[in-house]
């Protein structure tokens, strides 16, 4: 049986390594996201087939195995799927594959490894806008958000700063008003992006992310962090701002976009998580595309 350890910072390079093999369009694959999130989903690695094999032990929602992630083909995709089915099996577990994209699908559909119902998660599925809508914010579908940002400006004093590891107590604080705003009281081993973002903030540097930090009338009120996710595609990790100043989500996004991403096609939002405002906010920016994901039970 395959020997799976826990993801620790020193993992980066051969995670990276695998995951920039595979030509990523999902959000969750980067080393960022499996390390930030790792405590919660309890991921796990191993190598097989020359591939990376990432589980989640999630003892709440269930056990499920990532798509093998690296140079893919028919024949060690399909010793990759054996062995994490050798895994699940001896664990106990039902074998579950989830967040797989539609690049992912066809390779588990010739496999006799794994035989499966295939079923559209939407509430994963990423939502992706071409950077140059999200910078420019031209014509009428976007007349709302220049609003935001044309009254932001006029109401407040603000300063656009890079991000950098002197501001790490600035965003917990940000964070933590966040979380007060809406009652959130998780504990560590909860959903919790406040401890997620912290393992973020705190190996910034290591990670290789950008980020920007927004000062509004003297004080820090808003901050994100992102990178880049494949040749073409940013993707935004986590942006969090005092929404009782308007326009500030809207301004934030703006202008980390053209400060740090207007080399890039495309921006990659993440997920809604099936939120209805999150939702409804992310159709707002016009995406795209969908990355659409899949469960395979």
């Amino acid at each position: 049986m395959m020997d799976f350890s826990e993801i620790n910072i020193s993992d980066k390079q051969l995670f990276d390594k695998y995951i920039k093999e595979s030509n990523p369009q999902a959000s969750e694959l980067t080393f960022t996201n499996f390390f930030m999130w790792r405590d919660y989903y309890k991921f796990r690695y191993a190598l097989a087939g020359d591939l990376l094999c990432v589980v989640s032990a999630d003892d709440k929602k269930g056990p499920f195995a990532f798509a093998p992630i690296g140079s893919c083909n028919d024949d060690n995709f399909t010793e990759a799927l054996a062995a994490i089915k050798e895994y699940f099996n001896k664990k106990g577990w039902a074998l579950r594959f989830s967040r797989v994209t539609e690049k992912e699908l066809p390779y588990f559909k010739k496999s006799a490894a794994v035989k499966g119902d295939f079923i559209e998660d939407r509430d994963n599925s990423d939502y992706v806008y071409l950077t140059e809508n999200l910078i420019n914010l031209s014509g009428k579908k976007y007349d709302g958000k220049r609003n935001h940002i044309k009254r932001f400006k006029k109401q407040y004093e603000y300063e656009y700063v890079i991000l950098g590891p002197e501001h790490v107590d600035e965003c917990s604080r940000i964070m933590l008003e966040w979380c007060k705003s809406r009652d959130c009281g998780c504990q560590r081993g909860e959903y919790c992006e406040r401890h997620a973002n912290m393992e973020l903030l705190q190996n910034y540097e290591v990670l290789g992310c950008k980020g920007a930090i927004i000062k509004v009338d003297g004080r820090f009120e808003a901050f994100t962090v992102g990178e880049m996710l494949n040749s073409d595609t940013a993707v935004i990790h986590t942006e969090k701002a005092n929404s009782a100043i308007h326009g500030l989500y809207t301004f934030i996004n703006q202008q980390f976009c053209e400060h740090e991403w207007k080399d890039t096609m495309y921006i990659n939002r993440e997920q809604d998580l099936g939120i209805e405002g999150i939702r409804k906010a992310k159709l707002s920016y016009n995406p795209v595309m969908m990355i659409r994901k899949y469960n395979i039970l």
